[in-house]
């Protein structure tokens, strides 16, 4: 394959950080890929369309999102819209033989998820899902020691998201407000991010309890007029996984003074993991194998010799950051197009049932009890 030629939908903050990815990444794998070409960006925003174009580098731009998914000139997808249309833009995609990358959250609604996940199996196709925080060296360096067995059987997981950007109440109303839009609030978006990589680590959930706040009912829209809130601030949960293993996982962007806190903690019956963004280039292990007087967590410090950080900055502790990120997941995407490999990881299946965990998460939270989450024998199994 020599070339591998993208068309993206959606012009907003995450098209810079894909772009950025798309831009760089074959200097990162050189020579190890096909020449990358940025074809062309739509945006239903004209104005926004030929501006992302020119900023980013996309050869051509459109407010017809049919001639990225039908264009005869590209093969690969990427869907960076509202949660509403990622199923519209993904399956139309599929049918006219695109690969697709999409962001997280898959959809908007299970039904919505469900259709874009049939939509891939019936395609024959690629299909990646950017869950970019699950990739991350240090959290691959996780499920690495998880499935060599270091930290034995595992018993419990406790992990969380806050931010903090919608802690003050003037912040102006967005579509991430609105549930008819968004599907849920923090736990549906950035919790999808935590609940990704607790599936990712502990395997999939079948149960889950709930609780959910939503601190401002409404958000001002233009002066003096405000627009109602219809999602949560804060979503507390309590975890079943089919495993057998229990946890908890919080997400909240109204957490006043945490900026990018994801993290989590991970105990077995001979180790345990610790983990946080805000410290991304750090992963802190325990072996209930070393001596007592001399036991405790150790700090390992990432670098090129730990899953997916070879292509960057090779000598340990150097750092890397959100941008590289975006990088690694580009890399899947492109790589699993170059092998026609449609179980490449984070795939719709697999957001699929994050999607599932957020729905039931919600459904809890509304009778006060348990609710059960579908596991597919593959995903089980898997």
């Amino acid at each position: 394959m020599e070339r591998i030629r993208f068309g993206i939908i959606g012009s907003g903050y995450m098209a810079k950080m894909h772009s950025l990815a798309l831009r760089n990444i074959g200097a990162f794998l050189w020579p190890d890929l096909p020449a990358i070409e940025m074809v062309r960006m739509a945006d239903i925003v004209a104005e926004a369309a030929r501006e992302g174009a020119r900023r980013w580098g996309w050869a051509d731009h459109t407010t017809d999102w049919k001639r990225v998914t039908r264009g005869e000139d590209i093969d690969v997808v990427i869907v960076i819209t509202p949660n509403d249309s990622h199923a519209q833009y993904a399956i139309d995609a599929f049918e006219h033989g695109k690969h697709v990358f999409c962001e997280k959250p898959l959809a908007n609604t299970v039904e919505a998820a469900e259709r874009m996940a049939r939509a891939a199996r019936q395609s024959g196709k690629v299909n990646v899902v950017n869950f970019s925080y699950r990739t991350w060296p240090g959290i691959e360096f996780a499920r690495k020691l998880i499935a060599d067995g270091e930290l034995g059987d595992l018993l419990h997981f406790e992990g969380h998201f806050f931010q903090d950007y919608a802690a003050d109440p003037a912040l102006p109303f967005a579509w991430r407000f609105d549930k008819a839009v968004a599907g849920g609030g923090a736990f549906g978006d950035i919790g999808s991010h935590i609940m990704d990589i607790a599936c990712a680590l502990m395997g999939p959930v079948e149960a889950i309890a709930a609780r959910t706040r939503r601190f401002y009912e409404t958000r001002p829209q233009g002066s003096p007029s405000a627009r109602p809130v219809t999602v949560d601030d804060l979503t507390a949960t309590l975890v079943q996984f089919a495993s057998g293993a229990v946890g908890s996982v919080h997400a909240s962007w109204a957490a006043t003074g945490h900026k990018s806190d994801l993290g989590f903690t991970v105990i077995g019956t001979k180790g345990s993991l610790k983990f946080t963004w805000e410290r991304n280039n750090e992963l802190e292990f325990f072996s209930a194998a070393d001596p007592q007087t001399t036991g405790g967590f150790r700090r390992i410090m990432l670098g090129g010799i730990h899953p997916e950080a070879a292509p960057f900055w090779y000598a340990q502790g150097q750092g890397l950051g959100y941008g590289e990120a975006f990088v690694i997941t580009a890399r899947r995407a492109i790589e699993a197009v170059m092998r026609n490999d449609t179980k490449a990881s984070p795939s719709f299946e697999e957001a699929l049932h994050v999607s599932q965990v957020i729905d039931a998460a919600y459904r809890a939270a509304e009778t006060g009890e348990w609710a059960s989450v579908p596991v597919s024998e593959a995903f089980r199994a898997g």
